[in-house]
Formats: structure tokens, sequence, C-alpha cells
């Protein structure tokens, strides 16, 4: 029998199949079942009014498992359907074969391919709480049928992959999910790294047994899988979104596009997935799921880990002895509560109390704990041999590790151990020690940390007179993939070596190893950094937080700030609790901090109670102090940063500190940040800031008023504000013009992507007519307001001596509204000099009233009318002007304008006469070779004054290519712009936005 059919769920559908009588005839005969079995009745007062669900559900409580099944099928023969006990008996022989293989090969992986080698009680007592988590994801009632993606998040060593085989086991034996899941699929990295190409079905056709169905058939539920996926770091391909995506479960594609297919539910999406993720992980691939739940797993408890001991050490006086240790040093409390230090931290202490020493463990960092517990097994086996042999000995198995991490091994046949000068006398010393574990014919760590641990000792014992490994890096490489590409092994690997950069851990080796070890790793890690921060960000983009993480393992806090004073920028993304304590204390030693870039997710957050609130607030307290101590801090960004109110107590007092230097503050997405009236305060108490961007922030009326009341005050000092989808209304414009009448310091204000209509506009206007209003630029892009309200906006034009930008893009204001508005642009008094009306629904017949304009204001500069149906009929118009004497422009942008290579004669022509024209984009233009030849003759005309054209040129035929580039070359002061993106930061750097 399958046990994934002994469920209520199952015997619910079979019961479904019966019509009335016949339901009522199964009723009877189960009354009648116990007297002919062993089985305990149920009572009749509760099957006589039973439902078919209940009855499934008394079924399955009376009968469990197997003997629930047996009595069905025993009554649907006696009930002549014959038809219902063919069918279950076929789809029971369809996955017992699979099921029962699973059961076999975790049964094997449970017992024999763990280094923490505890009893199923305990393990299953730790694990509960996370393990019903998980089952609890799937089968909540509004989730049965549901498509879930559900993340195990944690450090690693947690027991992500120890719990994600138990679920495999426990489902394959029938009791995790058993009414959820028919099948249920378990993939790792390091299979999926030995294949290049396959389909779904080849991917998971490894584990089916022959004697089972067609595998195919299994995809007519999709509903009914779950694909667990552990090792997602140990990839050795990247995982990104893409258009080209597979959707077919037969099509047969490189593994990098299956596996994005399924993470982003493109293939199978009606199945479920349950996926091991650590912190490099979930940088890399979080944003591939789609609504993922976490299960941040916590590790062991302090009662836990007492249990632990009590089972380690057996004996009660050693029991005692070691609690006793442990709890005298309260940083190894912390570290045990990861079940694999605690297995660590154990193993030291047994080898301690069988040579009668006393306790001891160097438990300064990570770094120091590994140590310890290397010296610890080495030691007995050590004492035999020379220090010359221990080195050739150490440096074999460290040169293995270390070529398997940089090459993405981590099990090894015996030509690897031969390659790297690992004798077999020397493996069976290793296996004697447990560091390494045999599986067959090959060899694997006994835990990718020792792995790790192992490889950045190979630097250590490294000699100049040595031939180089190809496969192993140096030690700046090292460094580099860690703190610049966040590699989970390279990384972790990289931590180890700043572990060792440190005096003391050298001298703890040296002392145990009886030789000397390479000393110059410091200084190597030092130039590298130095170095890094002098060539900016250009070349590599720098992972703070793995930097951190990696200086704050050499507890030198001098060294600290010597590495933080090369940065003058910084940005971290802050997920835990760990990261916040550590991103604390090395930014109070960053003296020379200059722009900071924040986002912090998760740590105050309800979903993830894994924090200590006190703890946590603490640290944030410390981490904003950096606010207002660090006197070289201009520019702060928050970016989606969730806080809680406590946080942001914290966070706006940080501000309101009178010792801060603040000139920049912008907050994207923070979105209670105007809940209160701190934020406000710290702004008005923050006398140097001058420039406010909020983006993504939701301010409610009373939020705006607020923010206005602050701008009203004589102490605020804002010179720009930006809040750009903060859901302002229309209502708020009356509060933001009352401001602007009082305020005469603000010059630039951007309400970008805010429903103000036509209403909220006319409220502005009213205000900008004012001769006290000082503002010089205004955008309102995306402000959903239409060609009424240019009246409003060219009665201002006329009024305001003081604004010289206006952003209008992206409003429906369309001929008629720029008619309008041409009117007030013509008129002396009129002071505009960057226009911008991209995407404004215009047509080729504005060209008229526009190149009026261009002839009789001679103070407009830059004009952008990108993304709008110019046509070559509105270029001709436009190029006329810009030949006319009068016309002062410097900047025309004609993105998207529905041009052809028609209007190249036109281009040519203008731009050999005009002689203030600069820039001229044109992206997005599809220029045939001809028009291409016309523009370059202008280009290289000695009257050509332009000096930066947009241009996308792999549009263009390599003939053509070479064409342009050849008028670049001839041309010295012409740059072409392929790039409408780097085009887009060239014209925005005059811009106030």
């Amino acid at each position: 029998m399958a046990e994934s059919f002994f469920s209520d769920f199952g015997l619910l559908w079979y019961l479904e199949e019966l019509k009335r009588e016949e339901f009522w005839k199964f009723k009877e005969l189960l009354k009648q079942q116990p007297v002919k079995s062993e089985f305990k009745p149920i009572p009749w007062s509760e099957l006589k009014k039973a439902s078919r669900e209940d009855l499934a559900k008394l079924l399955d409580k009376h009968y469990p498992g197997q003997k629930a099944w047996e009595v069905t099928l025993s009554i649907f023969l006696q009930m002549d359907r014959r038809d219902l006990w063919l069918k279950a008996q076929e789809e029971i022989r369809k996955i017992n074969p699979y099921r029962k293989h699973m059961k076999e090969k975790f049964h094997l992986v449970w017992t024999k391919e763990t280094c923490l080698q505890v009893p199923e009680r305990l393990y299953k007592e730790v694990t509960n709480n996370d393990y019903e988590g998980v089952n609890n994801a799937y089968t909540a009632e509004e989730f049965r049928e549901c498509s879930r993606t559900v993340v195990l998040h944690g450090p690693q060593g947690i027991g992500k992959t120890t719990l994600l085989r138990r679920i495999m086991l426990e489902w394959a034996e029938g009791n995790f999910c058993k009414d959820r899941f028919t099948f249920v699929f378990f993939l790792t990295a390091h299979e999926m790294n030995n294949i290049k190409e396959a389909s779904l079905v080849e991917l998971i056709s490894g584990d089916w047994p022959e004697s089972a169905e067609p595998i195919e058939d299994i995809f007519s539920q999709p509903q009914k899988i779950l694909f667990i996926i552990d090792g997602l770091e140990e990839l050795k391909f990247d995982l990104e979104l893409k258009t080209n995506l597979c959707h077919e479960w037969t099509q047969k594609q490189p593994i990098p596009i299956i596996l994005s297919s399924l993470l982003q539910k493109k293939l199978l999406p009606e199945s479920s997935l349950l996926i091991a993720l650590g912190a490099v992980g979930m940088k890399k691939n979080h944003f591939l799921l789609e609504h993922p739940k976490y299960i941040y797993l916590l590790g062991l408890s302090e009662h836990e880990m007492e249990l632990y001991f009590t089972h380690f050490f057996c004996e009660k006086k050693n029991v005692l002895k070691v609690l006793s240790f442990v709890r005298h040093h309260r940083p190894l409390v912390s570290m045990c509560q990861n079940p694999f230090l605690c297995w660590l931290v154990c193993t030291c202490l047994k080898f301690q109390l069988e040579r009668g020493e006393d306790l001891n463990i160097a438990w300064r960092n990570i770094t120091c704990l590994y140590a310890s517990f290397f010296i610890d097994i080495f030691k007995p086996r050590s004492e035999t041999c020379s220090p010359k042999q221990n080195r050739t000995r150490l440096k074999g198995l460290c040169s293995l590790a270390a070529e398997g991490i940089w090459t993405q091994t981590f099990v090894f046949c015996h030509g690897d151990l031969r390659r790297n000068g690992v004798s077999e006398s020397d493996v069976l010393m290793w296996v004697g020690m447990s560091l390494l574990l045999r599986s067959g014919d090959c060899f694997t760590f006994i835990h990718v940390r020792i792995q790790e641990f192992c490889a950045a000792m190979f630097y250590l014992l490294q000699q100049p007179k040595d031939n180089p490994n190809p496969a192993i890096g140096s030690v700046t490489q090292l460094v580099a993939a860690g703190v610049c590409q966040a590699q989970d092994h390279l990384s972790q690997m990289g931590l180890f070596v700043f572990g060792f950069s440190t005096e003391k851990v050298t001298k703890i080796l040296e002392t145990s190893f009886g030789f000397r070890l390479l000393r110059d790793i410091r200084q190597e890690i030092t130039q590298f950094l130095k170095t890094l921060s002098q060539c900016g960000h250009q070349k590599r983009e720098v992972d703070f937080q793995e930097l951190f993480i990696d200086i704050f393992e050499t507890q030198d806090k001098e060294f600290i700030a010597q590495v933080m004073d090369f940065f003058e920028e910084v940005n971290i993304h802050i997920t835990n609790m760990e990261e916040l304590m550590i991103s604390s204390f090395c930014l109070e030693q960053c003296h020379n901090l200059q722009k900071f870039r924040l986002c912090v997710e998760n740590v105050f957050s309800d979903d993830f109670e894994f924090t200590s609130s006190q703890e946590s607030l603490l640290s944030w307290q410390k981490l904003c102090s950096v606010f207002s101590t660090n006197k070289n801090l201009q520019d702060l960004q928050l970016d989606s940063c969730s806080l809680d109110d406590a946080s942001l107590t914290i966070f706006c007092k940080a501000l309101a500190q009178p010792m801060s230097k603040l000139q920049r503050l912008e907050i994207h997405f923070v979105s209670n940040l105007g809940n209160g009236p701190h934020f406000f305060k710290a702004i008005l108490h923050n006398a140097h800031l001058k420039h406010l961007i909020l983006q993504g922030t939701n301010l409610s009326y009373v939020a705006v008023r607020q923010l206005c009341e602050t701008l009203k005050n004589p102490m605020c000092n804002i010179e720009q504000l930006i809040l750009k989808k903060c859901d302002i209304t229309s209502d708020a414009c009356e509060e933001i013009a009352s401001a602007l009448l009082c305020n005469n310091k603000l010059k630039h204000l951007s309400l970008l992507e805010n429903p103000l209509m036509n209403e909220g506009v006319m409220l502005l206007c009213d205000a900008l007519k004012q001769p006290n209003c000082v503002l010089d630029s205004l955008a309102l892009m995306h402000c959903c307001i239409t060609s009424d309200s240019c009246n409003y906006i060219s009665q201002l034009l006329l009024c305001n001596t003081s604004l010289t930008f206006l952003d209008l893009g992206s409003n429906f204001l369309e001929d008629n509204g720029i008619k309008t508005l041409c009117e007030s642009l013509k008129h002396p008094n009129c002071n505009i000099q960057n226009l911008w009306l991209v995407g404004c629904y215009l047509t080729s017949d504005c060209c008229r009233d526009i190149s009026s304009v261009l002839i009789s204001n001679e103070k407009l500069k830059t004009l952008k009318l990108g993304h709008n149906e110019i046509r070559d009929d509105g270029v001709k118009q436009l190029c006329e002007a810009l030949k006319h004497p009068n016309c002062k422009l410097e900047d025309l942008g004609l993105d998207r304008c529905r041009l052809t290579s028609a209007c190249c004669e036109d281009f040519a022509s203008a731009l050999t006469i005009c002689k203030t024209l600069r820039h001229l984009s044109l992206h997005s233009i599809p220029l045939d070779h001809d028009g291409a030849l016309v523009l370059c003759e202008a280009l290289n005309h000695p009257d050509c004054s332009l000096q930066v054209l947009g241009l996308d040129m792999s549009s263009f035929d390599e003939e053509t290519q070479m064409l342009l580039a050849s008028s670049e070359e001839k041309n010295p002061q012409l740059i072409i712009l392929h790039d409408p993106w780097i085009d887009n930061e060239c014209k925005m750097k005059d811009v106030p936005f």
C-alpha cells in the first residue's frame, strides 16, 4: 500500500464518488466491519450523521494509516464498486516504488551523512517548531491547494540541510504533509552542477524506480508536487531574471534555465517549493521568488543546548563540568545556538576531558573556535611526527580544501588527493580524525565549514619557493571575491583568512603545530582594501556587509579603524541582528564617511521573531549615532527600510542632534515615516540639511501639513524638496502652496508621480504667481494633469520671475495645451531656461508654436520633447527655428519621436548653421545608412558645434557603425553616447532633481 493515500483527503475523493444510497450502504457495512476484525468500532451515533468529509476523518482517526484503506477497499468490493477498488489499487501501484526508494535513500543519508549524531527523539524535540512551521505553511486551510514557496533561512550550520533531509524522510514515511503532496522531489546543487542540459523530467528521473509507471504521469496533478531545493549557494552558475525562461517540463534546456524557471514559477507554476537559503543565497536569489514565506531557523535554545551536552558527554560529572565552563564564557553560549558550532565546542572539550586537561577554548572569534577544534583533534596524531612531516601533511590537506573551494568541488576522488600531495597514509589519518569522510571511492570533508577553514589555512602554509596551484587564487583574489562578489564559500574562506591575519590566532596555531606560519597576510589585505577604496566603484562594487563581517572577525579595533578610514562612501544592506551589531561597531570607526546608503530589513519586523527587541534597538541606536557624531557625513540615504515605531523614533532623534552635519537626506519606501511628529521635528533641528528627498512614502494630509509647518519655520534650511510617489492629492496642495509663500529658502520642488490633478496644480500656480515666491525649479511629471492646467501654468510664467526649470512630462497636455503655454513662453517676462515636455501626447502640429518660442525666447536653453509623435514634419519646423540667429537652444531631446532617416537632411542643415546647439538626443530613431551618411557629413563640417549626440549604435549595421565611429574620431569635441541610460545621466547633471 502507498502511504501517500493513507489520508482523510484521499479517502474523501473516493467517498464523494458514491451516490447517496451507496454512501448510506457504505456506512451500514462499516458498522458491521468491526465484527469481522480486531478494529475498534466507530460509534454509530457519529457514523449515522457523518458527512462524506466527516466520515473520511473518522476513518483516519479510528483506523490510522493503512488500516483505513484496507477497510475502505474491502467495503468497495462488498458494494460491487470494483471500479473504485481498481482505481485505488492502480494509484497505489504507481506511487509505491518511488516512495519506498526515497525512504531507503534518505534513511541512509540520515544515518550516514551527518557529523551531528544525535538521538532521533532529541532531534525531533529540538526541531519540532521549525518542522511544524513548514508543515503548517503548506497544510493550513487557506493554502491546502495553493502553490507555495517556503524558504528556510539562517546562517551556515544552523541545520537547514538537516531539516530538509528530515522532511524528505518524513514524507517518504507518510508523515509530512500526508494529505497535501503526492510527490516530493529533492534537488541539490551538487547534482545540478554536474549536469549541463536536461528537461525537468530528466532532472528528477534519477530517483525514479524502473518498476514505477512512466514518470510523465506525475505532472497530471502539479499542485500535488513539492520540490525541495538545497545548496543554491553552491551552484557553479548564476540564476537570473530572464525573458527566455522555460515553460514546458519536457523541454531540454541548460540547467540554469530549468532551475530559474522553476524558482520563478514559470515551469509547473502550480507546484510548491521548499528552499534553503543562507545569507549570501538570500542576497543573490531572493528576488527570483514569488511571495515566499520565510522561516528563520533559530538554532538551539539554552535548554536544548543542555540536552545536547547531556547526550554528547553521557557522564553526569562531565556534563556539569562542561556546562559550567560554557556558561562562564557567555560568548560560547551564543555560539552553541548554532548546532554545528555546538558540536565543534563539544568535540574540543571531549578531547580535553579524555586527556585530563583543563578545559580551554579560544572563543574570541569564529576563527579561534575552529582553530581550537582543529588543534584538539590533530594534537594526538601530530605528537608522533616531526614538525616538517606535520607541515607536509597539513599542506596537502589544505591544498585539497583550497582547490575544492576555488573550483566548487566538494567530493574528491583519489586523483584529487594525489594531485595535492595527500598520500594514502594521510587519507587514513584524516579519515580516522573524522576530518574526511569516505563515501565509496570518494571523500568529502565532514562539513563544508571545515573545508573552508582548511582552505584558508593553506595561505598560512605557503612558502615563497612553492609552485603555485593555478586553481587556487591569491589572498588578494580571495578578499576581492569575498567583498566584491559575495560568493558564499569564498566569502567564508575569506573570513577565516581575516581571522588568521591576527597575531593571536597565528601564535595559537604555531605553538600547537611546532613550526612558523606566514605572517604577511595582514599587509596584503590592507594594501588591497586601500587600492579598492581609491579606484572608486567604477570597476568593483564593494559588499560592505561582507567587508564589515571580515574586519570584525579580527577583533582588532585599530585595524578596523584603519580599513574604515579608506572609504568615504558606504552602502550596506542589513538583514539580521548580527549584521546590525557588526555594522554599528564598524561604522563607529569610520571617521571619513561622507556618503552613507542604508537598507534594513527583517530586524524590526514582526515576521522575524529571532531578535531581542532590546538588543536590536541598542545596536540600532549605536548605528544611528553615526549620523550625528561623524563630522564628515553629509549624505544619508535610507532605502526600503522596515522600521517599527521604536526604531523610527531612535532614527529621528539621531537626526535631530545639533552635532549632525547632514546636508542631504534621501528616504525611499519607508512606509510609516510620516505617522508621527518626530521626523518633521528632526528636519527642523538639523540646521545643515538642505536637500530632502522622499520617495514611496505615503504622506497623509496631516503628514503633509506637518511637513509644511516645518518648511514655514525660519529655522528650516531646506532648499531642495522632492516628494515622489508619496500619494499627495490635490487637497494637500493648499498646504504646500502656503509653505511656498512663507519659505524664501526653498528653490527646488518636485512632486513627481503624485495625483495632484488640475485642482492641485491650480493651487500651486496661485502661490507661484505671488512676488514673494522664490522657487527656481518645479517638476510635475506624472501628476495626472491635462491641458486645462496649462491656463494656470501660463499665467504663472508671466508673473514669476524666479522659475527657470519646468518639467511637465508624462501628463495629458496635448497640442492645445502646449499652444497655450507657448504664448507665455514667447513673452519677454518669461524666464524659463529648461522645459521638459516628455511624453505629453504631442504631435507635429504643436511644433509651429514651439518653433516660434525658440525664435522669440533667447533664454530657453534646454527643450526635451522625447516620447511624442513629433515625426519628420515636426522636426522640419524645429530645425528651421534652430537655424534662426535668435535661437539660443543648447540641448534638444527627441528620443522615440517616430522619426525616420528623411529628417536627417533637416538635422544636417541645422547643425551646420546653429552655433549654440551642444547636445542632441536621437535615441530609438531607426536611421538607415544613407541618413547616417548625411548626418555624418554635417558632424564633420567645421561649422558644426555639436558636442554630444545620443544614438543607439547597436541598432545600426556594421558599416553604419563604422561610419559614425569615424565621425567621432575626426571631430575631437564630439562624443556619441550609445547608451540612453548614460545619455540620461549626462542630461540630469544640470537638473536640480
